[in-house]
């Protein structure tokens, strides 16, 4: 079966599968309709200027008596921000402050999150791991050690400077145990695989910001470097707490030390008016396109805006499956990417209409408009992904929302523009009525 039988099927059920998740269950009084499936979720993410969220303000305090550099303070933004997002958080705003009395803040605010304290642990948390030698001492989980290390009853074997950066990762053991794996660099390894060795039967404790978090048996020695922290049986708590784990020791330690000063809701800045305007916006520069469409290129615009609507759904329909946070700068790409997506019916049509003037019938002419514009369109596309993509990669999270938008809606917009139009003009021309000329807007 050939490409241009599949690709009415193929495009319909891309827009029913679309409509399906764009639908608003609670709007239209539809909750039988699930908004799940396959364990992926379908929901609209606001950011914080449209939804509000949480602000945890952590005071920055050094870890030795020498001073705090503008280069620690900033590594621990960057650790906190990409913790944070680790935990599934779109956008959060991770900033620096400076107080009056000169001390230095970390300021975190975190948009829609169920699961307060989560975000404190995590935000408060150094990160420190230690493979403590219990030295005889009966050590349990949640202890703090702090002082047993200053006075020297237990002892560090290593810290979490030895795991190999880049081999963190949750790990399923038997009886559906689950926990965070890593390996360890060579000093770490043998360190540890003498401790092992020699004290098999024995517990091997392992802190965390010098409090215990687990406390295993030794089954066996552990040398090559592959070490796992288990947490215990898969419950809700547990799945938490292993997500905290392995976003801690995936991201590093913090240079500094953090204290919990303040702790508040944060209203919306702009809230939910402004993304009811937003979104009659986006709807009537969506009109005013297909109105122009329509005027100038009649039928083929017609048929353009028919591929604008799937483009909209379909974009629409990525945000809710990925969890693309709706912000100012969001909502303003989305909208903007909607004018984006018809630069290629315009190359297409053009081009499309020197052919008809050139003497070709209709159905070549079709062809040639599509395929000697597409070298053009692919160029300007990817030029616009490029930049897109060092947006995403430099930017800070609001910048990174906007180039995300963009380069969905660049990638979306191809296929519409291209494969839906094309195949509509394919449909239409195998009709009588579709075959006249002036429906074309074009004189020979």
């Amino acid at each position: 079966m050939t490409w241009r039988r599949i690709a009415p099927w193929f495009i319909g059920v891309i827009a029913l599968v679309a409509i399906f998740i764009d639908l608003p269950r609670t709007t239209l009084g539809l909750p039988w309709l699930p908004d799940e499936v396959a364990g992926v979720e379908f929901r609209t993410v606001l950011g914080l200027d449209l939804q509000g969220g949480l602000r945890v303000t952590l005071e920055v305090e050094p870890q030795t008596d020498e001073e705090i550099t503008d280069e620690q303070v900033e590594l621990a933004r960057n650790t906190i921000e990409r913790r944070v997002a680790g935990i599934g958080v779109s956008e959060p705003q991770v900033r620096t402050e400076t107080a009056g009395d000169g001390s230095r803040r970390i300021v975190v605010e975190v948009p829609g999150v169920s699961n307060e304290d989560q975000v404190r642990e995590l935000v408060g948390s150094t990160g420190q791991l230690q493979f403590i030698d219990p030295m005889g001492q009966q050590l349990t989980r949640d202890q703090d050690i702090g002082s047993l290390l200053e006075q020297g009853v237990v002892g560090e074997l290593f810290n979490g400077g030895e795991i190999v950066d880049g081999s963190v990762a949750p790990d399923v053991g038997q009886g559906n145990e689950i926990g965070v794996s890593f390996n360890l660099a060579d000093r770490g390894s043998d360190t540890w695989c003498q401790f092992t060795t020699a004290n098999t039967g024995q517990p091997g404790p392992i802190a965390l910001d010098g409090t215990v978090i687990t406390t295993p048996t030794i089954q066996q020695p552990i040398c090559g470097g592959t070490t796992i922290i288990t947490i215990g049986t898969a419950t809700p708590e547990n799945e938490v707490e292993r997500t905290n784990l392995y976003n801690t020791l995936r991201f590093g330690a913090l240079p500094v030390s953090l204290t919990e000063i303040g702790f508040d809701d944060v209203d919306p800045t702009l809230g939910a008016g402004f993304l009811v305007q937003a979104l009659v916006a986006g709807a009537v520069g969506l009109l005013l396109v297909i109105l122009f469409m329509l005027a100038y290129y009649r039928l083929p615009g017609l048929l353009a805006a028919l591929a604008l609507v799937f483009y909209t759904l379909v974009v629409y329909a990525i945000f809710r499956i990925i969890g693309v946070t709706l912000t100012l700068a969001g909502v303003a790409a989305f909208i903007l990417s909607i004018g984006m997506a018809v630069d290629a019916n315009i190359l297409i049509f053009e081009r499309m209409k020197e052919e008809i003037r050139a003497g070709k019938t209709l159905g070549p002419a079709i062809e040639a408009g599509f395929n000697r514009a597409w070298s053009s369109i692919l160029d300007s596309n990817v030029a616009s992904l490029l930049v897109a993509g060092w947006l995403y990669w430099q930017g800070t999270t609001v910048v990174r929302g906007f180039a995300l938008v963009l380069i969905i809606g660049v990638l979306v917009s191809m296929f519409s523009a291209v494969t839906v139009t094309r195949t509509l003009l394919r449909y239409v021309t195998r009709t009588s009525w579709g075959r006249r000329l002036e429906l074309y807007h074009v004189e020979r």
